[in-house]
């Protein structure tokens, strides 16, 4: 068997296959966020808008938040804590200034 060489599998570009539920589930949601004409019931008056923005506003305030907080991580990395450790050592010390200064004993 040569290195480097395929011997099954998919042929090289060979595109993936359709999946019709995956494009019916793209189409649904991505109608979901398209405005549509609308018309207030109190007022008879059009206006256009999405599903998801009528959901939105049928929402209580605090509601709305956590909703644009879960959406945002879908839109943006999440930021994740980086350990780091500041400390500082001595530079200039040899081998034997340590151990003198550990034996605690002074040249003087």
């Amino acid at each position: 068997m040569a290195l480097g060489k395929k011997t099954g599998g998919r042929q090289k570009g060979t595109p993936n296959k359709e999946n019709p539920l995956k494009g019916y589930i793209r189409s649904h949601s991505m109608a979901y966020f398209e405005p549509r004409q609308r018309m207030n019931e109190k007022t008879g008056e059009e206006f256009m808008a999405s599903d998801f923005e009528l959901d939105m506003a049928a929402l209580a305030a605090d509601d709305r938040v956590a909703a644009e907080l879960k959406l945002l991580k879908f839109h943006m990395p999440e930021m994740k804590a980086i350990d780091m450790d500041m400390t500082v050592s001595e530079v200039g010390k040899t081998i034997e200034d340590r151990l003198t200064e550990l034996a605690g004993e002074d040249d003087e």
